[in-house]
C-alpha cells in the first residue's frame, strides 16, 4: 500500500500543542475519562472517572460524564436534545467561538462521544488530545487537582442531521452496496461470544463489517495509528469517496471514535447510528467469519 497521510491532522491536538495553548482564553479543555468495569456478577458497569479527575487532571480542564451528561434522560443511549446540550456547554464555559480539546485515558475512544456531539450540534473547532491523559502524564506535563469554576457562556446548537441516522435508515442500508455498516465493538461482541450488558443482543447487524474502535489506537502509546496503518485497517471495508458509512456500537461511544478515525482519514460521508442497536435485527456471523453477513433481519 502506498504511503498515505492524515487528511485532517488538525482534529488531533498533540500534548505540545495543548501545552502551548493552556493559557489561551479561546481554548477549553474537557476531561472525559470513563471506564467499563466488571461487577461481581460479571456484568459490565459504566463508571465515570470523577474521582480520578479530582485527584489530577490537565490544568483548567472541566469534567464531562460521557454517559450521564451527554445522555438524553428520556433515552439513555441517545445524545441529549439541543436545549440540554446548549445548557451543558454553557455551564462548562464553552461558547461557539471556543476551540475544545477533549481527552480520556483510553486513546480517545470515550472522548470521541463529545467530539461527535459537538460536531453534530454544529461546532467544528474540536480536537482529541492524541495519546490523551496517558501520554500527557507519561511526558510529565503539568497536572492539578483544583476543580475550575468556568464562567457561564452561551452556546447555540445547529443540528447537522447528516451526522446521525435512525433505525429505519439502518434497516434500508442493510445489503445496500452503496452503504457500509460498521460495528465498532470488539470482535467478541461482534461474533456474539459476549454481551455488553444483559439486554444487549448478541451478534451484529446483517452485512456489517467489524472495525473495533480500539484497533485504531496504538496500545503502547494510546495515540491514533499512523495514517498508513489506519488505511490498512479500514481497507477491507472498501471505503470510497461516494460510499456512505454508518457506524454503531452499543451506546454511541466506540461508534463515535470510528467516525473520528474516518474524519482524520478524510472520509466525511459517514454518520452515527445513535440508538440502541437492539432497534435493528442482529445475528451472529457464520463460524470462522468476521466479514459482512448476508441474512434477513
Amino acid at each position: 500500500m502506498a504511503a498515505v497521510t492524515y487528511r485532517h491532522p488538525e482534529a488531533l491536538a498533540s500534548p505540545q500543542w495543548l501545552a502551548d495553548h493552556l493559557e489561551d482564553p479561546s481554548v477549553r479543555v474537557v476531561d472525559a475519562r470513563f471506564d467499563l468495569r466488571a461487577t461481581a456478577e460479571g456484568v459490565l458497569e459504566a463508571v465515570a472517572e470523577r474521582d480520578a479527575y479530582s485527584e489530577a487532571h490537565i490544568p483548567g480542564a472541566v469534567f464531562v460524564d460521557v454517559m450521564g451528561d451527554l445522555a438524553d434522560p428520556e433515552d439513555p443511549v441517545v445524545v441529549v436534545p439541543p436545549d440540554r446540550f446548549e445548557a451543558l456547554m454553557g455551564r462548562l464555559g464553552i461558547a461557539n467561538h471556543n476551540t475544545v480539546v477533549v481527552y480520556d485515558d483510553k486513546g480517545g475512544t470515550w472522548a470521541a462521544r463529545l467530539w461527535w456531539a459537538l460536531r453534530y450540534y454544529g461546532h467544528e473547532p474540536v480536537k482529541l488530545l492524541d495519546g490523551g491523559f496517558t501520554r500527557w502524564e507519561a511526558e510529565e506535563r503539568p497536572l492539578e487537582s483544583e476543580v475550575p469554576e468556568p464562567s457561564p457562556t452561551v452556546f447555540r446548537a445547529r443540528v447537522r442531521p447528516e451526522l446521525r441516522v435512525d433505525a429505519d435508515q439502518v434497516m434500508r442500508a442493510i445489503g445496500d452496496d452503496d452503504i457500509c455498516i460498521v460495528d465498532a465493538l470488539p470482535e467478541l461482541f461482534f461474533t456474539g461470544e459476549a454481551r455488553l450488558y444483559p439486554s444487549h443482543r448478541a451478534g451484529h447487524i446483517p452485512t456489517a463489517y467489524n472495525v473495533p474502535a480500539p484497533a485504531n489506537v496504538d496500545p503502547s502509546t494510546q495515540t491514533l495509528l499512523p495514517a498508513t496503518e489506519l488505511a490498512r485497517l479500514w481497507e477491507p471495508v472498501g471505503l470510497g469517496p461516494e460510499r456512505r458509512v454508518i457506524t454503531y456500537c452499543g451506546g454511541g461511544v466506540y461508534a463515535a471514535f470510528a467516525l473520528f478515525a474516518l474524519h482524520v482519514m478524510g472520509h466525511e460521508n459517514a454518520a452515527l447510528y445513535d440508538r440502541l442497536v437492539d432497534g435493528v435485527g442482529r445475528r451472529p456471523p457464520p463460524a470462522g467469519g468476521n466479514g459482512p453477513e448476508q441474512c434477513d433481519v
